[in-house]
């Protein structure tokens, strides 16, 4: 039975370390296109921050975190650990 249990746990970490490296990935994926955008920004002589943008992401993860049982300040930070690495990764670009 403890076999059994621990055989279960090691799927469960293996699982959980997955979904981590795709978290990463989709990171990778999401810093690419926050350059591309301080890209455009720079070229346009446009600001980093977008304030309706941001609340409309806020509002759709808020959305999210209760129809999928997440907790919504866990989910907050998250996203504004998300969009802090975009802007300083767009003013990265537009020091270029």
């Amino acid at each position: 039975m403890v076999t059994d249990s621990m055989g279960k746990l090691k799927d469960l970490r293996n699982k959980m370390a997955k979904i981590t490296f795709e978290i990463i990935r989709l990171s990778g994926e999401r810093i690419a296109i926050a350059k591309k955008i301080g890209e455009i920004n720079a070229k346009n002589n446009m600001p980093i921050e977008d304030p309706l943008i941001e609340q409309e992401l806020r509002n759709k993860v808020i959305d999210l975190s209760r129809r999928y049982n997440i907790n919504v300040n866990f989910s907050l930070k998250l996203l504004n650990l998300l969009i802090d690495e975009s802007k300083r990764v767009q003013q990265n670009v537009m020091k270029i």
